[in-house]
């Protein structure tokens, strides 16, 4: 869950600020919740951060940076849980494998009825 250190007055203008942006800058949203653009970038980095995305170009080795106004809003206000995208991968797999699984023993018991074994 963020931080939410600023000034309740601020934030209305802040808002209306972010909700102008179609890509919002690192450190208007780091101001918006009350972060540092160190930690936004380092969370990017990580991909710990659900309402954008970085991507890292290896020709330049540099890191550019995409933050969705409407689910900068969302992350502040408490509607969008933080998953880093491994851990999204790793449960879509288990879940793949398993039902994988599944089918492939039930195709098994298949056969073997049928070839009488």
């Amino acid at each position: 869950m963020p931080k939410k250190n600023n000034d309740a007055s601020e934030i209305p203008a802040l808002e209306k600020e972010i909700w102008s942006k179609k890509n919002v800058p690192v450190a208007l949203a780091a101001q918006y919740l009350g972060m540092s653009s160190d930690t936004i970038y380092a969370g990017f980095q990580e991909e710990r951060m659900p309402f954008g995305f970085g991507v890292y170009k290896k020709a330049t080795e540099t890191w550019t940076y995409h933050i969705s106004s409407g689910a900068l809003v969302k992350y502040r206000n408490g509607e969008l849980p933080a998953y880093r995208l491994r851990e999204v991968q790793k449960i879509f797999v288990e879940g793949a494998e398993q039902l994988l699984n599944t089918k492939l023993q039930g195709l098994s018991q298949i056969v073997a009825k049928v070839c009488g074994v």
